[in-house]
C-alpha cells in the first residue's frame, strides 16, 4: 500500500510537470502565400523553421495556399471555409504570413477563422499603413540601387528592358518600379515585357541588340495562366539572352544573373523570426514597429569575367559568389607565417654575408701583413699559420653556407608539419602542407642559386657603348670554344660560323663586353645541352636591327617549359630528383636582361630531341 501511494504521489507530480509544460508552449502558424517547392517561400520558411525550432516550446504550423497556380475569390472563400473548420479547436499565439496574398487573406478573414490573433507579414512588396495587431517586414525592392549599379557598369547602356509578367506580384514590381523611377534625376530609358508565353518571351530576348541591358523581375504565369516557377522561367529565358541580365531576387544567382541590389528570402524569415520571439516572450505587438526588409550587393564573378565588368565600379560591400579559389585569400595565417619566415631568412642572409665579407677582408689584411713582416720568429711563424688556417676554415664556411641555411629550413618544414593537427577537413589541410613545402624547398633552391649568383654578378649592369668590329667579335667566339669543345671527351661538336653575304655592317656601336657575354651565356648552354652534332652562330641584319643567333642540334625544350626558360632560377631540365645537366638556371635570365638592356629583344625556336635556335637583335 504504500509503495502503490507512492506512485501515485509520483504520477501527479509528474502530471502537474506536463501540465505546466504543455501550459508554456507557444503555437505559430505560417501562412504560406504560395505553395511548398518554390525556391522564395521555402528560403523564408526555413529560415523562420531554423531560428524558432531550436525553442522546444515553440510548435510551428504550416499552411501553404498556392495561390500562384490558384487565385480565383472563389479559391480563396473555400480555403476560408476550410481553415475555419480545420483550426476551430485551435488558438494560435501567433500567425506569420509571406507574401502579399497571405497578408490581404488575414486582413479580410482573420477574425472570423482565427479570432485576435497578432499578425507578423513578411514580403510585402509595397510600404502601408499596418492595423493594430500587425507588424513584420515590408520587401523594399532597392530598384533604384541596382539601376545605379547598371549605369556604372554599362555607361553605353541604351536602354533598360524589365521582364515581368501578369500576376500580383509581377503588377506590384512595375507599379514600384516606375515610382522609384520617376524620383531619379536622371532615369534610364525602359520599357517593360510581357509576354504572353515563355516562348514569347524567348524571342523578344534573343532580339536584343547591344546597349540593352535586361532587368529580370518575375515570370511566373503565361497569359493562359500556366503556372512556371521562377528558376524555371529563368533556366528557359537566360540561353536566348545575349546581354546582361541583373536582377533584384537572390534566387537568380547562380542561374546566370550578373547580381544586384538583392533581397533576400532566408534574410526576411530571420528578420520576422527575431520580431516572433519578442511578442512570444510578452511584447505587444502594437509595441513593434515594422521593419525594412534587409539586403546585399551581390554579384556572380562568372558572368562579371564573360561581360567584361571592372570589379572596381562595383560597390565596396559587394558579395561576389563563384570567385575562383585563392590560396592567400582562404589561408591568410599560413601565408603571413611563411612570409615572415622568408623575411627573417632574408634578414639572416644579409647579416651573415655582410659579416662573412667583413671577416674575408680582415683576414686578408691580416695575411697582408704576415707576409709583410716576414718574421722568423717562431710565435710569428706560429702566428701566420693560424692565420692561413683561419682564411681556409672561413672560405670553407663560406662554402658551406648553403647547407648552413637549410637548417632553419628544416624548422619551416617541422612546423608545416604540425599545421596538420588542427581542425580543419584532411583533404583541405593535406594540399595546404604540400603547397608550403614545395615552396618551402623551391625558396632553398632560390638561396642556394642566389649564393652562386654572387659569384659571378659584382658589378652593376651598366652599358658602356663602343665600337664592335663584328668580324672580331666572331674570331675571338671561334677561337675560344673550339678549345673549349675539345676538352669535352664525351661530346662530338663542330663550331660553325655562318656570316651574311652582305658585308655592309662591319662594326656598330653596343656594348661589346655585354655582346660577348650574351653569346658566351647562349654557346655554353648549346654546349651543355648538345652531345653530338654542330652548334653554329652567325648573324643577318634585319631592318635596322643585326639579328643574331646560336643553333644547336642538342635535346631541344620542350613545349611545356618554354613558357618559363628565360625566368630567373628555372632550368628546362628541372625534375624534382635529379638536374641531368646541373646549373642555376640563370643563364637565359641574364641574357634576356642583357639583349633588352641593349635596346633589343630575345627568343628561340625549338623542337624536342631536334635542337635549338636562339635569335637575339640589337640595333646598329
Amino acid at each position: 500500500m504504500r509503495i502503490i501511494k507512492l506512485l501515485s504521489i509520483a504520477f501527479l507530480l509528474l502530471s502537474f510537470c506536463f501540465e505546466g509544460i504543455s501550459s508554456n508552449q507557444k503555437d505559430i502558424l505560417v501562412l504560406n502565400s504560395y505553395h511548398n517547392g518554390l525556391s522564395w517561400t521555402d528560403s523564408i520558411v526555413s529560415s523562420i523553421k531554423r531560428e524558432l525550432s531550436t525553442e522546444l516550446s515553440y510548435s510551428i504550423y504550416i499552411e501553404d495556399m498556392d495561390t500562384k497556380r490558384y487565385y480565383s475569390q472563389d479559391y480563396l472563400n473555400l480555403l476560408a471555409n476550410f481553415y475555419q473548420e480545420k483550426y476551430k479547436n485551435k488558438k494560435f499565439d501567433l500567425i506569420i504570413s509571406t507574401d502579399n496574398n497571405a497578408y490581404d487573406f488575414l486582413l479580410k478573414y482573420k477574425e472570423k477563422i482565427f479570432g485576435d490573433v497578432p499578425a507578423l507579414f513578411s514580403g510585402l512588396n509595397s510600404i502601408t499603413t499596418v492595423p493594430k495587431g500587425y507588424s513584420g517586414v515590408f520587401e523594399t525592392l532597392h530598384f533604384c540601387s541596382t539601376i545605379a549599379i547598371i549605369k556604372n557598369n554599362h555607361p553605353n547602356c541604351k536602354e533598360l528592358v524589365v521582364v515581368a509578367d501578369q500576376s500580383t506580384t509581377g503588377l506590384t514590381l512595375i507599379k514600384a518600379l516606375s515610382e522609384d523611377l520617376e524620383h531619379m534625376k536622371d532615369p534610364i530609358p525602359y520599357r517593360i515585357i510581357k509576354a504572353p508565353t515563355i516562348c514569347d518571351l524567348q524571342s523578344q530576348l534573343s532580339a536584343l541588340k547591344e546597349g540593352s541591358i535586361v532587368l529580370y523581375l518575375v515570370y511566373n504565369r503565361e497569359a493562359n495562366g500556366n503556372y512556371i516557377t521562377y528558376e524555371t522561367s529563368f533556366i528557359k529565358a537566360k540561353p536566348y539572352c545575349k546581354v546582361p541580365i541583373y536582377s533584384i531576387w537572390d534566387f537568380y544567382m547562380n542561374l546566370g544573373a550578373v547580381g544586384g541590389a538583392l533581397i533576400s528570402g532566408e534574410k526576411q524569415g530571420k528578420q520576422v523570426s527575431e520580431m516572433a520571439k519578442e511578442i512570444l516572450t510578452g511584447t505587444n505587438i502594437n509595441d513593434i514597429p515594422a521593419k525594412l526588409a534587409a539586403y546585399e550587393y551581390c554579384f556572380d564573378h562568372k558572368e562579371l569575367t564573360h561581360f567584361n565588368i571592372n570589379r572596381s565600379n562595383l560597390p565596396k560591400n559587394s558579395r561576389i559568389i563563384n570567385e575562383p579559389y585563392s590560396f592567400v585569400h582562404e589561408n591568410k595565417e599560413i601565408v603571413i607565417l611563411t612570409l615572415t619566415v622568408l623575411i627573417l631568412l632574408t634578414i639572416i642572409i644579409i647579416v651573415m654575408t655582410i659579416n662573412m665579407h667583413l671577416r674575408k677582408v680582415r683576414t686578408q689584411k691580416e695575411k697582408a701583413h704576415l707576409l709583410e713582416i716576414k718574421a722568423n720568429h717562431e710565435d710569428l711563424k706560429i702566428a701566420k699559420e693560424e692565420a692561413e688556417e683561419s682564411s681556409r676554415l672561413k672560405s670553407a664556411f663560406l662554402a658551406n653556407m648553403s647547407h648552413e641555411i637549410r637548417t632553419p629550413m628544416n624548422a619551416i618544414l617541422g612546423f608545416t608539419d604540425l599545421l596538420s593537427a588542427d581542425d580543419v577537413e584532411r583533404e583541405k589541410r593535406t594540399r595546404f602542407i604540400a603547397i608550403i613545402q614545395r615552396n618551402t624547398k623551391y625558396l632553398l633552391r632560390l638561396i642556394s642559386d642566389i649564393l652562386d649568383i654572387s659569384k659571378i654578378e659584382t658589378n652593376q649592369l651598366k652599358i658602356v657603348k663602343s665600337k664592335c668590329v663584328l668580324n672580331d667579335l666572331f674570331v675571338n667566339l671561334n677561337e675560344a670554344y673550339a678549345a673549349i669543345i675539345e676538352l669535352h671527351d664525351n661530346k662530338k661538336l663542330s663550331l660553325l660560323t655562318t656570316l651574311p653575304a652582305d658585308k655592309s655592317i662591319i662594326e656598330f656601336n653596343t656594348d661589346s663586353m655585354r655582346l660577348l657575354q650574351i653569346f658566351n651565356n647562349l654557346i655554353e648552354n648549346s654546349i651543355k645541352f648538345t652531345s653530338i652534332g654542330t652548334i653554329e652562330i652567325g648573324y643577318d641584319i634585319k631592318g635596322d636591327y643585326l639579328r643574331f643567333f646560336v643553333t644547336d642540334t642538342g635535346i631541344g625544350i620542350s613545349e611545356d617549359k618554354q613558357k618559363i626558360i628565360f625566368d630567373r632560377f628555372r632550368q628546362a631540365d628541372l625534375n624534382a630528383d635529379t638536374r641531368t645537366y646541373g646549373g642555376t638556371g640563370l643563364g637565359l635570365a641574364i641574357s634576356k636582361s642583357l639583349v633588352e638592356l641593349l635596346g633589343g629583344e630575345i627568343w628561340f625556336t625549338s623542337k624536342l630531341n631536334e635542337g635549338t635556335t636562339f635569335y637575339f637583335t640589337i640595333p646598329f
